[in-house]
């Protein structure tokens, strides 16, 4: 048995021995123990401060964020506040609840508010790159609004104030400026005068309205509007959306305030001189002066209405007027003087109206000894009549019923047969004019307030198509209608220019039954040598001649630009075919200078149920040329003669493709070299035709 304590032989001397094989017996299992591992360690505190940094991110982001959520937030709840404002703003002025309009846009004005303070609390998000970029849209779009609102408040404190200048009980009902029911014939002359003295005190205000609204209007269509949030761009659209027709309409509505009240002689009486022009016997000026009425206004009251025939003013004094007509009056008519029923010989009417004034003041005083001092001309059509009747209804005169539908006819038959067989002398057969315009001016100072709105897009849309022309002594009024295009003048070129003057000469009223229409067509393919051509195909559509009706004679005027050159032309004719047996007699092209521009005018005559053409080709100006080359622009004006019913047909061709073009083309007439445009009403005015290349 081996001692316990002497040596183990393995060991080494020196080296302690070995443990006792109990010592590498297993231990029980136990639980591990608690000290974590190194790796352990790192991942959980890797994640710990990965946490706490989230964290913190988070914080600060929120911290970051939050003036942009609170300010969008902000910005869009005053855009809702703004469009619910604005719909019981348009709500109280329907009813002409002006007081309480105001008051809504005060609202409208705070949601405004809102929303300037809410893109003002976004702070730092204002510039950021992309968000930034919405952000100054937003503001830009609140701005626009803003300055619209302030105009809109500002014209309702105009009708505020005249409300109240004739707010009197029984008269005027509470909440609105004048009863519907009420006509300007009810109104005394002191509420005229009144209501005449708030508008032109608010005038000012007025124009400062119409300033506002252009600045916003045009602040709004330079906005990206892609680059505005949605939620609030949809809720402010519709607040500031319809800016450009605000901004037309209340143009509009300023510069008829500016006319309306010199016109109505205020503050101080006026004399005018209005001329019914018949437009199926065209003249230059609009058609043959048949009748003219001197009327003297005072603050909107009619002092004096004198309606007479033409021949009356001029017969006094036909032995001893001798004014010198012009060349073609002598020519194809054998007129000895020139006198007021042919004075309207230019078709700009403000030369026409000029020289009219000047005729009926020297033939009056020298017919009849009286003084007479005219301070403007209004030149009526047949249409501006029958336009008026669609809103008063018939006029029943002497016994007979006049419509919008058979006005004319009826009228024309009186003065021309109808006074025959009635026995009425001659001197008198145009009375009827006056009693019509009697009748109807009644009917339309007795026309509810209702319907006043209507009766002044009327009037505006007649100036408009030039059924209606002014001119004025009065310079600064002047300068208004010329503004608005009411006074019929002739326009600067911009680069192409045509107007086609038709001057009936003894043809009775035969315009009434033509069908006209100009071809116009331009060849630019070489930008050195541009060429135009001029084709105006009549159709004379009667195929008798009667008492009303005959061949077609007129001197034709072309006005196209200054240094335009003539290279030919055909049918001008030097006689009718009566006139020459039924031979056709080519006749000779007068070219002249007239309104700025270069004439080409000649003689033709068509007869009944027959067709015609006369013809321009000539070289238009260098110019055009230079700035289709170098510029790829081409305009042309073509201006309407007052009173004609022409059609228009374009044909342009430049050499280089079309980019866009106003009016557009009809799409089928897309992606080529040439503009085309077919059967343009020229009787809706004047238009201006644009083409980028």
């Amino acid at each position: 048995m081996t001692d316990q304590k002497s040596p183990n032989f393995l060991t080494c001397p020196g080296v302690p021995e070995l443990e006792s094989s109990e010592a590498f017996a297993l231990l029980p299992k136990e639980a591990p123990a608690s000290v974590k591992s190194p790796r352990k360690k790192s991942r959980r505190k890797l994640w710990r401060l990965f946490f706490v940094a989230f964290l913190s991110f988070g914080f600060l982001f929120l911290v970051l964020l939050s003036p942009l959520i609170y300010g969008g937030v902000m910005a869009a709840q005053g855009a809702l506040a703004a469009k619910n404002a604005l719909t019981e703003v348009q709500t109280h002025l329907q009813a002409k609840e002006f007081s309480q309009a105001l008051s809504s846009v005060d609202e409208v004005q705070d949601g405004f508010d809102k929303i300037h303070a809410g893109l003002t609390a976004t702070g730092p998000w204002r510039s950021m790159p992309w968000i930034g970029t919405r952000l100054h849209a937003l503001e830009d779009t609140e701005q626009a609004g803003s300055s619209a609102i302030l105009g809109a408040k500002e014209l309702i404190e105009i009708a505020v104030s005249i409300q109240d200048a004739v707010a009197t009980e029984g008269i005027i009902d509470i909440g609105t400026q004048v009863a519907p029911s009420r006509s300007f014939k009810d109104l005394s002359k002191e509420e005229k005068r009144s209501i005449l003295s708030r508008l032109s005190s608010s005038l000012p205000k007025m124009r400062e309205a119409r300033e506002r609204f252009a600045i916003a209007a045009n602040a709004w269509e330079n906005i990206p509007k892609d680059e505005l949030f949605a939620p609030v761009r949809n809720a402010i659209e519709p607040v500031i959306n319809r800016l450009p027709e605000l901004r037309d309409q209340i143009d509009a509505s300023v510069s008829l305030v500016e006319i309306l009240l010199p016109l109505s002689g205020y503050p101080d009486q006026k004399t005018y001189l209005v001329l019914l022009q018949n437009a199926d016997e065209l003249r230059p000026g609009g058609g043959f002066i048949g009748t003219v009425g001197e009327v003297v206004v005072d603050a909107a009251d009619f002092e004096k209405i004198d309606f007479k025939d033409v021949y009356s003013i001029d017969g006094p004094v036909a032995d001893s007027w001798s004014e010198q007509p012009p060349e073609i009056m002598q020519r194809d008519l054998g007129t000895r003087a020139w006198f007021l029923r042919d004075a309207n010989w230019s078709p700009d009417f403000t030369q026409s109206a000029a020289r009219v004034m000047d005729f009926y003041e020297r033939e009056v005083k020298q017919g009849t000894g009286r003084d007479v001092h005219l301070d403007a001309v209004i030149g009526l059509q047949p249409k501006f009549f029958t336009d008026l009747l669609k809103i008063t209804g018939p006029l029943v005169v002497d016994g007979k019923t006049f419509t919008a539908d058979n006005f004319y006819d009826e009228l024309q038959y009186d003065v021309e047969i109808g006074f025959l067989s009635a026995g009425i002398p001659v001197p008198q057969r145009k009375e009827v004019v006056a009693k019509i315009g009697d009748a109807l001016l009644e009917k339309l100072t007795t026309q509810p307030a209702s319907n006043w709105p209507t009766i002044a897009t009327t009037v505006t849309d007649a100036l408009k198509k030039k059924d209606m022309m002014i001119y004025s002594r009065d310079a600064d009024l002047q300068t208004v209608l010329d503004a608005r295009d009411w006074s019929s003048r002739a326009k600067a070129t911009p680069d192409d220019y045509l107007m086609v003057v038709d001057a009936n000469l003894a043809a009775l009223k035969t315009d009434g039954v033509m069908n006209k229409d100009i071809m116009y067509t331009v060849d630019a393919q070489d930008p050195n040598n541009v060429t135009a051509k001029v084709v105006l195909h009549y159709a004379n559509t009667n195929t008798k001649i009667d008492w009303r009706y005959t061949r077609y004679r007129s001197y034709t005027r072309v006005y196209v630009p200054e240094g335009s050159e003539l290279i030919s032309s055909s049918g001008a004719m030097r006689k009718d075919l009566n006139e020459s047996g039924g031979k056709f007699i080519p006749g000779t092209v007068d070219v002249m200078k007239d309104l700025g521009k270069t004439v080409f005018g000649a003689f033709w005559a068509i007869e009944p149920g027959k067709t015609g053409e006369l013809s321009f080709t000539y070289r238009l100006p260098s110019e055009v040329g230079r700035k289709i080359a170098e510029e790829n622009t081409y305009q042309l004006l073509v201006q309407k003669q007052p009173g004609s019913k022409a059609r228009l047909t374009l044909d342009l061709a430049f050499g280089k493709k079309l980019q866009n073009a106003t009016p557009g083309e009809d799409p089928s007439q897309f992606n080529d070299e040439s503009y085309r445009i077919s059967n343009w009403p020229l009787l809706e005015g004047d238009q201006l035709f644009t083409t980028r290349l």
